[in-house]
C-alpha cells in the first residue's frame, strides 16, 4: 500500500470515529431532553393538583338524615309556584312527607293521611307533602292531581299542603331513592321521627306527633 492510500484510509478512519461520537453525543442530548420535559410535566401536574371529583372523598355517597339531628335545609316549590326553604318551617311541628306520584305507597298513604289530617291539626303538626323531584325518573300524574285524587276534600285543609321537591331536597332526603319517605321535625327543626307508607304506619306516627 502506497503511503497515500495509507493517509487516505486513516483520515477515513478519523472521520467515521468522528460521526460516531456525534451520533453518540446526539443520542445523550435526545435522551436528556425528553427526561427533563417528562419532569417538567410531571411538576406542572403536580402544581396544579389532582381534581377534587376524582377524590375519594368527592365520591363519598351522602346519608339521609337521622334522629336527632336538625333537618337539613333545602327548598320546595308550592302548588301556587311560591318556593319554600324546609328551614323556614320552624317553629311548629312539622310532617315533611317525601313521595313519588306513581308508587301504590303514596296513594294508600295519602287517603289515610286524610283520615287523620284533623288529629294532627289537633296535636299542632302540619303536613307537607312533597314530589321527589322528577318524580323518581318515572311518569306519574302531576301533584295536584295526585292529591285532588287521593286527598280529596281534605287537600284544602290549611294544614297540609303539597308541593314538588327540589333535586338538592331529594337527594339531600332520599339518597337511596325510596319511593315513599318522611320525617317528623319538631318546632325547632329537629328531627325526631322518620318512617314510610302512613297506611301502614299512621298508628305510631300520631302517637310521636301526640308527644311533641
Amino acid at each position: 500500500m502506497s503511503n497515500a492510500q495509507r493517509r487516505r484510509q486513516e483520515r477515513g478512519a478519523r472521520l467515521s470515529h468522528s460521526k460516531k461520537k456525534g451520533i453518540t453525543r446526539w443520542h445523550w442530548w435526545t435522551a436528556g431532553a425528553a427526561f427533563l420535559a417528562v419532569i417538567v410535566i410531571v411538576g406542572v401536574v403536580l402544581s396544579r393538583g389532582i381534581p377534587s371529583g376524582n377524590s375519594a372523598g368527592g365520591n363519598a355517597a351522602r346519608s339521609a338524615p337521622a334522629v336527632g339531628t336538625t333537618a337539613p335545609n333545602a327548598s320546595f316549590s308550592t302548588l301556587q309556584g311560591a318556593t319554600v326553604s324546609i328551614a323556614s318551617l320552624r317553629g311548629r311541628p312539622t310532617l315533611v312527607w317525601f313521595v313519588s306520584t306513581w308508587c301504590s305507597s303514596c296513594e294508600a298513604g295519602t287517603q289515610a293521611m286524610a283520615s287523620h289530617i284533623s288529629q294532627l291539626r289537633t296535636d299542632g303538626v302540619r303536613v307537607v307533602e312533597l314530589e321527589m323531584y322528577n318524580d323518581l325518573g318515572q311518569a306519574g300524574p302531576s301533584m295536584a292531581s295526585f292529591a285532588h285524587t287521593y286527598a280529596g276534600q281534605a287537600a284544602a285543609n290549611p294544614d297540609w299542603s303539597f308541593g314538588q321537591a327540589s333535586e338538592a331536597a331529594t337527594l339531600r332526603y332520599d339518597p337511596n331513592g325510596y319511593l315513599d319517605i318522611y320525617y317528623l321535625l319538631n318546632q325547632s327543626g329537629q328531627v325526631v321521627y322518620i318512617n314510610s307508607s302512613p297506611a301502614a304506619t299512621i298508628g305510631s306516627l300520631l302517637a310521636k306527633a301526640q308527644s311533641l
